[in-house]
């Protein structure tokens, strides 16, 4: 015995009405946004200054930054971020450039840790040319006395030099 189902559909499947078959490919990324919240630098600032302060526990400030349209950067950010320890932050100001709080080290052992880093992410990520970074670093001791967001942005990334 056979079935016919030609007519078995539901009233919406039998409307008469032309559907759009047109594709639309639309480049969607599932990722977190790529600045963090300003007043989590705040945050960030006065804990270091605390901890400075009040315990003594030398910590290092570093500006990361790349040139505008690196496309590694991001990724660079991203395997920092999950190799750094628990107690380490990455602040993203911008796609291009970053602040990363080292605590418990010095400026020494913080460079260490760093071109280690950085080396394990040219491993993992190779790419034609190498991936250029400038970081600069604001190694904070006890009786540094309280720092300011200023303080912290115009030492690890510098001044503009003022065009006239």
């Amino acid at each position: 015995m056979e079935t016919d189902f030609t007519d078995a559909g539901s009233s919406l499947q039998n409307s008469g009405e032309v559907v759009d078959t047109t594709v639309v490919m639309v480049n969607a990324q599932m990722t977190r946004d790529t600045n963090d919240d300003p007043r989590k630098l705040i945050k960030m600032v006065a804990r270091i200054s605390e901890l400075a302060g009040s315990h003594a526990v030398c910590s290092v400030v570093v500006g990361v930054a790349a040139k505008e349209g690196d496309l590694l950067f991001p990724d660079y950010l991203d395997y920092l971020e999950s190799a750094l320890r628990v107690e380490d932050q990455i602040y993203r100001m911008t796609r291009e450039r970053a602040v990363l709080y080292l605590s418990d080290v010095d400026a020494t052992c913080a460079a260490e840790v760093l071109v280690r880093m950085f080396s394990q992410f040219c491993d993992e990520f190779p790419s034609s040319e190498q991936p250029e970074f400038e970081q600069r670093m604001l190694e904070v001791t006890a009786g540094i006395g309280p720092l300011t967001v200023k303080d912290v942005l115009t030492s690890v990334f510098g001044q503009k030099e003022v065009v006239h």
